[in-house]
């Protein structure tokens, strides 16, 4: 339990910032609904509800936009971006992301940084995994059809970049002097499992939203967003719509703006329907 309000801390407080239900004006002036995967669009199965593709296909219809924004690697997400054919793809927690298929926007450790991290997770036998730009590697096996085609290593010949790498553990002093080993790098504790994310200062999925707006041509207060998770917190406050999935963790209900049912109900979909559609 320490652990777990030590990595809370690691976020800053924010106010409550909900507004009363519908929020009929912003909703309608939508132009691209961002995603997050786990805990948001998937279900407790790892799948999207079949209401939630009926609704996505409406909003395409309408002219809306359709992106997501995870923290897993393309690879790890390929079986989804297939399922959904996003028109923005923010991944890495924002180390890489894409619009029409064009990178507009992309951040990595070097070489040489990647592989301190990964030495300092090695040293302590924790587990590891890298996302590069040429897959996605890990030195245990994770029980998930998305990871079926990772790559398994011990990291003892391991030489590429990292948009980002997380390492197993809750203690934040393992995470605070990993961090230290490397300028720029910032860490962020997952509610739904015992790891933490490395990444570079400014590629998270709020930082991401800029080179989004650029590239459509659109604004902030244009985009709808819905999350769960510490990473998905900044976004949702972030975006002219906040949407909190009901599984969401406290930081995440507080950052949005309404607060709907969990990710295993038809939840998204009726949000879209009474409120964008």
């Amino acid at each position: 339990m320490e652990e777990s309000k030590k990595s809370a801390d690691l976020i800053s407080n924010v106010a409550d910032v909900r507004l009363p239900f519908p929020l009929s004006k912003r909703t309608r002036e939508c132009k691209l609904i961002l995603f997050d995967l786990d805990g948001t669009l998937l279900d407790s199965q790892k799948n999207i509800r079949p209401e939630s593709i009926e609704a996505l296909e409406k909003c395409r219809i309408k002219g809306i936009l359709v992106g997501i924004a995870t923290a897993r690697s393309e690879q790890t997400c390929s079986r989804i971006i297939a399922e959904v054919n996003p028109d923005v793809v923010i991944s890495n927690g924002g180390g890489l992301v894409r619009v029409g298929g064009e990178i507009v926007y992309n951040s990595v450790f070097t070489e040489e940084e990647t592989a301190l991290l990964v030495s300092a997770a090695v040293a302590e036998n924790r587990g590891v995994t890298v996302d590069s730009p040429h897959g996605t590697y890990c030195n245990c096996v994770i029980d998930s059809v998305d990871w079926s085609n990772v790559t398994i290593t011990d990291f003892s010949d391991f030489h590429d970049t990292a948009f980002k790498v997380c390492i197993e553990g809750t203690d934040t002093d393992f995470a605070e002097r990993t961090a230290a080993l490397v300028d720029d790098c910032v860490f962020m504790p997952f509610s739904d499992c015992d790891w933490f994310k490395f990444s570079r200062r400014g590629a998270s999925k709020e930082s991401a939203i800029p080179p989004v707006e650029r590239a459509l041509g659109i604004w902030r207060e244009n985009i709808i967003a819905f999350g769960d998770d510490y990473v998905d917190a900044e976004m949702l406050r972030c975006c002219g719509v906040g949407v909190a999935m009901g599984n969401s963790i406290d930081l995440v209900s507080k950052s949005a703006d309404v607060t709907i049912g969990d990710n295993d109900s038809d939840a998204i979909a009726q949000f879209i329907e009474q409120n964008i559609l």
